[in-house]
């Protein structure tokens, strides 16, 4: 499967569909596929641990600037995001709950909004440092 083939689905998924629940499913499918994304630099930074301290510690610098620093604070709300429509899902398949679907998803952007709150109070001043 291209890439161009998996974001052309969500699209059709979206006309076939278009309701919370499908936001929230294709939501979740590309917050899951950046965080993955993701992991592969992060895994690259980790090892530069093995070329020892020196190396993990300029590796470490160059991810000081305020644009990583943002980035970071992206990072933690893809994460949010993911993590609470990934308990919505499983609180609606455990406990027979798909007629409050759409009730749990309102319910995780709050949570996701307080997130957010958090994470702009935690982030922004260490960007503009």
């Amino acid at each position: 499967m291209r890439i161009s083939d998996f974001w052309m689905s969500l699209i059709k998924e979206w006309k076939r569909n278009p309701n919370v629940g499908t936001f929230a499913w294709i939501l979740h499918r590309v917050t899951g596929v950046i965080i993955v994304l993701y992991l592969f630099p992060h895994f690259w930074s980790i090892a530069s641990s093995r070329g020892g301290a020196e190396d993990f510690t300029h590796k470490m610098q160059s991810y000081e600037s305020p644009l990583f620093k943002f980035l970071e604070m992206g990072l933690v709300l893809l994460v949010a995001v993911h993590m609470l429509n990934g308990l919505r899902i499983t609180i609606v398949d455990f406990f027979l709950l798909t007629k409050s679907q759409k009730a749990l998803f309102w319910v995780g952007v709050v949570l996701f909004l307080a997130v957010l709150v958090a994470s702009i109070i935690a982030f922004f001043p260490k960007i503009f440092v």
